[in-house]
């Protein structure tokens, strides 16, 4: 009997050691959620925003996560460390270069590898994070000015780091102005005219 005891003991020891090992790598990361994607059509311009929708504010270590989607099921290691606390209601914004380079984008906690650009497909895919969370989305918008949030749905993009600072991009193909179009319309008259020009002088040498 008491040699029971001691293996009993034993072994609730090692089963206490590992839950400690596994404690670090878990703690601090569970309640962030993956809420709101943005891309434009060749998806070089994405960005994906996590919230910590949590009541703790303990949930630090989100800069240790790690992020997938099925178009990149291996995903990437974030490999940030520990943010400072309080977490709660606070967001963590994960982003392609492209879209750390537009003006009134806020800059990105991470920058997405250029090697898992675009990092999700926009004709619809499943992005999880390290916490087990995941949003799975159709075909996402992509004329360069609205997201997909996972509780407003279509909106216009409202990115915000781990800081607080927010904003929204204009990722949308530019549009020639009134007075570009004008300059092409006068040149192609030009050019008609000359065209027009040169086959009359042909027809009277013949």
């Amino acid at each position: 009997m008491e040699r029971f005891n001691r293996m009993s003991i034993a072994a609730a020891g090692l089963v206490a050691g590992a839950l400690l090992l596994a404690t670090p790598a878990l703690a601090g990361i569970h309640t962030w959620d993956v809420k709101e994607v943005f891309s434009n059509a060749n998806g070089n311009i994405q960005f994906i925003e996590l919230l910590d929708a949590g009541a703790t504010g303990t949930e630090i270590n989100v800069g240790n996560g790690t992020l997938t989607s099925t178009l990149h099921p291996a995903g990437f290691a974030f490999g940030q460390g520990q943010v400072a606390p309080p977490t709660n209601g606070r967001r963590y914004l994960i982003a392609t270069a492209a879209f750390a380079a537009l003006a009134g984008a806020p800059t990105p906690d991470v920058i997405i590898p250029a090697g898992l650009t675009p990092f999700f497909d926009t004709s619809g895919d499943t992005v999880t994070f390290s916490s087990g969370d995941s949003l799975t989305f159709g075909a996402v918008p992509t004329n360069g000015i609205d997201s997909f949030d996972e509780d407003a749905g279509v909106a216009v993009n409202s990115p915000e780091n781990y800081a607080g600072v927010s904003g929204s991009v204009n990722a949308a193909p530019a549009v020639p102005s009134a007075s570009t179009l004008a300059l092409v319309t006068i040149a192609l008259a030009m050019v008609m005219t000359v065209v027009t020009l040169h086959r009359r002088r042909e027809a009277v040498a013949s």
